[in-house]
């Protein structure tokens, strides 16, 4: 799979100082975030149910902090762990590198805005699904939004070639064989979808523009707004 500059790539050589120093921004910020949560819950400093996504101690108690650490939880360490991660990291970095221009030229900005607007959209699918945990439906958005954006681009899974646009489907037919659940993966899918409907469908068929990388978010990656 080639990306637009060598960063972050497993077996590019290099020891894992390089290779982290070699991640974009937002993802290597994500990836300490996950691996960081992960530790205090395996090593039993804190308990996953602080982290939850929990409208009621959210409202009650005030503890915003949990619209946040609901998505940087993948659970404890376990071989799902580390494919939920391997996973999220292979594919925000691609994305990250060239995402859709919303505003910032298709810089890092952009994909924090991106973020952002999933981890809403899936905190609303959250609440009327009642999921605590919404980390594996965000890494699952940045996969799908980044298929659609490329999606002639060669990939594989598990050693087999594929375009990048099948690669979401096959996936979620992958956890279906395998007796996995995939709903978490589908709440990823519509928000993405609903993401590139907004950027990339909408301002064609209704004349509309809805998503725009805000000026702060710009300036604070060190941009200046571009043309979309």
């Amino acid at each position: 799979m080639p990306l637009a500059r060598p960063v972050g790539r497993v077996g590019a050589g290099g020891g894992p100082e390089e290779w982290f120093y070699g991640l974009p921004p937002i993802t290597r910020t994500m990836f300490v975030a996950i691996l960081g949560t992960t530790c205090l819950c395996s090593f039993g400093m804190i308990s996953p149910m602080a982290l939850t996504l929990d409208f009621g101690r959210l409202s009650s108690k005030f503890e915003v902090w949990r619209l946040a650490t609901n998505f940087v939880f993948f659970g404890t360490f376990s071989f799902p762990f580390l494919i939920q991660m391997y996973i999220f990291v292979q594919y925000s970095q691609r994305y990250e590198v060239a995402p859709f221009n919303t505003g910032a030229g298709g810089t890092s900005a952009d994909y924090a805005w991106m973020l952002c607007i999933g981890a809403a959209l899936l905190t609303v699918m959250g609440f009327f699904a009642s999921q605590p945990f919404l980390g594996q439906a965000l890494s699952f958005m940045v996969l799908y939004v980044w298929s659609r954006k490329n999606p002639d681009a060669m990939t594989s899974i598990f050693g087999f070639q594929m375009q990048a646009f099948y690669l979401p489907w096959a996936l979620i037919a992958l956890n279906v064989l395998i007796g996995n659940p995939i709903f978490m993966s589908i709440l990823g899918v519509v928000a993405g979808h609903i993401y590139y409907f907004l950027h990339y469908i909408a301002p064609e068929s209704m004349g509309i523009d809805p998503i725009k990388t805000p000026l702060f978010l710009i300036e604070w990656f060190g941009g200046r707004p571009q043309p979309v």
